[in-house]
């Protein structure tokens, strides 16, 4: 990588390189690769930035990216050498909450006819009882 375009601009890729996305006029992410798929994704984890959403562009060897940048290790590819980080999503000083938040009871728990099959359909979406 350069190291003057990195002092400039936090070493984000430029145009053309791998990891190189940007929205047109029309909205539509110039720079992708034909068949990619874009869409949106979510973060969970107690160290997620509560109600924050990123505007970067990421894909799958980001996730491999984070664990190799978080801890130090060395890249597999080209390609995971090359993307972003998610670094911007998560806050490591301190998590967003201590304590994880009560999840719902297991269906199968509340309701043992759950995994019976139904042939008249999907039923009340979602199940009776299975969120709280």
């Amino acid at each position: 990588m350069d190291t003057e375009r990195d002092a400039q601009d936090g070493g984000e890729p430029g145009p053309g390189e791998p990891g190189a996305a940007r929205p047109s006029r029309r909205g539509v992410l110039k720079g992708l690769a034909a068949g990619t798929l874009a869409g949106a994704g979510a973060v969970v984890s107690p160290w997620a930035r509560p109600g924050y959403v990123s505007h970067r562009v990421f894909d799958h060897t980001s996730i491999l990216k984070l664990a190799q940048t978080k801890w130090n290790l060395p890249a597999l590819t080209y390609r995971d050498a090359n993307a972003r980080a998610m670094l911007d999503m998560l806050d490591f000083r301190r998590p967003a909450f201590a304590r994880p938040p009560r999840l719902a009871e297991p269906l199968l728990d509340t309701d043992p006819g759950a995994l019976a099959c139904n042939v008249s359909g999907p039923g009340t979406l979602p199940p009776p009882g299975s969120i709280t």
